[in-house]
């Protein structure tokens, strides 16, 4: 069998891994059929090695022979053997919560999903949301016919961040003051780990749609909060402290609306998905000709669809408040492209789901960037934004964790 390999984009492994076993996973996630030539040339690991190594993960049924590649894509001789993960191997379990829902979802190696289940949020939820976890995610085990002993592990994706010892999280939002990651660890014969959430799904692109994501990339998240996840040679970014990527804390006005942060004039009190709706909630109770009444039910029912929707029909005041959340965003992204010039600067967020506000955007950001090449315009993408991309992001970080890590370390 001779298969075609579509424009595959090669990626230079790091070096500053623990074994050539997790190099050469690595390698196979960001190049997923490529030779063993060309994992040899990628990680600097010696053909040899790379030949033996191949040969034991595909004793192990982790790796297969994916057929040869094309005469055109070999030198003069015999075609290369290609190898590629085998995504069914094992699986993973992936958790996100946050004010909109609890997100639980199971995927193969590559992200596929096998099974999800998502649960709105509510109070209730939040105040019990380790149990609802425990309860949730055994009935979806069970449900999934998947033998225990196929689960790499569970990654969860916090609306926060953990401290040095994963124990605890993070936030200052109150909601969560129940959720117990050791109470997880003991309901399930499985290892966990838990990374923020808008940082999972950064590492998301990064394993799980290596075609159109590069090594070093931003990912700049606009949701209830915001955060931007820096990927720097495929590794999160962390900096000293946490506090690194908590772009909705620098200022864009600085005479702006007071944060919760205490500060005056916060981007996130512009333009998060918290603020909008309190702004709309507002407008729905003062504004007599707020499109928001023909839309929502009531003042605590408006979404940001809805919001979105009003934006669409031309609702002056939705509008007014969209642009001026639309601009302090189109600053803030160039300001990063300008600061550290990645390769790509991803954008994701329920608001960029309208292709006018899309559009909008993006105008914004080249205005902001008429100084340099209008190429450079093209290392921004917005991306489509789902409930579930969380609870993926989360499969990311299991994954990488405890399968390209992990079992290197068993090894």
């Amino acid at each position: 069998m001779h298969l075609k390999k579509e424009s595959l984009i090669l990626y230079k492994a790091k070096k500053n891994k623990t074994s050539n076993r997790t190099r050469i996973l690595e390698c196979l996630f960001r190049n997923p059929t490529i030779s063993r030539t060309e994992i040899a040339d990628l990680t600097d690991i010696t053909p040899a090695t790379v030949t033996t190594t191949v040969t034991q993960l595909i004793s192990e049924g982790i790796v297969q022979e994916a057929g040869e590649s094309n005469a055109e894509d070999s030198t003069p001789g015999r075609r290369k053997i290609l190898i590629e993960i085998i995504p069914d191997y094992a699986y993973s379990i992936g958790i996100e919560f946050t004010q909109k829902a609890l997100v639980l979802c199971i995927t193969n190696l590559k992200g596929t999903v096998i099974t999800k289940n998502i649960v709105p949020f509510t109070e209730d939820l939040a105040k019990n949301i380790t149990t609802e976890i425990i309860t949730r995610l055994g009935q979806l085990i069970a449900a999934s016919d998947i033998s225990t002993n196929k689960f790499i592990g569970i990654g969860i994706a916090v609306p926060g961040h953990m401290d040095s010892d994963q124990k605890m999280m993070i936030s200052n939002n109150r909601l969560w003051g129940s959720f117990s990651p050791d109470m997880i660890r003991e309901a399930f014969d499985l290892p966990v780990v838990l990374e923020n959430n808008v940082r999972c799904m950064g590492l998301s692109q990064y394993l799980f749609n290596p075609a159109t994501t590069p090594d070093n990339f931003s990912f700049f998240h606009v949701g209830l909060g915001m955060h931007c996840a820096i990927i720097v040679e495929g590794e999160l970014f962390s900096g000293n402290t946490y506090i690194s990527g908590e772009i909705g804390h620098t200022i864009v006005d600085a005479d702006g609306r007071r944060c919760e942060c205490g500060k005056h004039g916060c981007l996130q009190t512009i333009a998060s998905e918290n603020w909008l709706l309190k702004i709309a909630g507002m407008l729905y109770e003062n504004d007599s000709a707020s499109l928001l009444k023909t839309l929502a039910a009531s003042k605590n029912s408006i979404t940001i669809d809805h919001i979105t929707t009003a934006y669409e029909m031309g609702d002056a005041a939705i509008h007014g408040y969209i642009s001026e959340a639309l601009k302090a965003l189109g600053i803030t992204a160039s300001n990063i492209a300008i600061l550290t010039s990645p390769e790509k600067i991803l954008l994701h967020g329920q608001l960029f789901n309208n292709k006018e506000i899309r559009r909008e955007l993006m105008d914004l950001i080249q205005r902001q960037l008429l100084f340099v090449d209008s190429s450079y315009n093209n290392i921004f993408e917005i991306l489509p934004c789902s409930t579930i991309d969380g609870a993926i992001g989360a499969n990311a970080l299991s994954v990488m964790h405890f399968f390209i890590h992990g079992i290197s370390a068993e090894s």
